[in-house]
């Protein structure tokens, strides 16, 4: 019996690279980019009747800026505010704080704020940047 000769084998590349090329555009097609807000948690009302609303304020606004704090947009001093957060607590703990910051008050500063809600009692505190 005679031995031929080896023949060269080799594997065509072109084919193998379309496959890859396909793959690679049905998984930029198919991608999906994550919308980080479905991820943020959200406090929605228990089903059921609704609570009878008094004449309360439900939202409180304090603004902080540099060297000065202003609430529900009148600018107050410290120990006003701090005042007016401890009668605010004592008529609904419950109510919601929302902390505006400004892009030039300190970092100090916003402390103190939150230091004076926590004080007060009031716990439901948004903290905001202001443009």
């Amino acid at each position: 019996m005679k031995l031929k000769k080896a023949e060269n084998l080799s594997v065509q590349m072109s084919s193998m690279i379309d496959i890859v090329f396909l793959l690679l555009i049905y998984f930029i097609v198919t991608a999906r980019e994550e919308i980080t807000e479905a991820h943020l948690s959200v406090n929605l009302p228990a089903p059921g009747a609704a609570k009878a609303t008094e004449n309360k304020p439900q939202l409180l606004e304090l603004e902080v800026h540099q060297g000065r704090y202003c609430l529900n947009g009148t600018p107050q001093e410290t120990n006003v505010v701090e005042s007016m957060l401890m009668s605010f607590g004592r008529m609904d703990p419950d109510m919601t704080v929302m902390v505006k910051v400004a892009f030039d008050a300190y970092a100090a500063e916003l402390v103190t704020a939150l230091d004076l809600c926590d004080k007060a009692g009031l716990k439901n505190l948004n903290v905001v940047s202001l443009r």
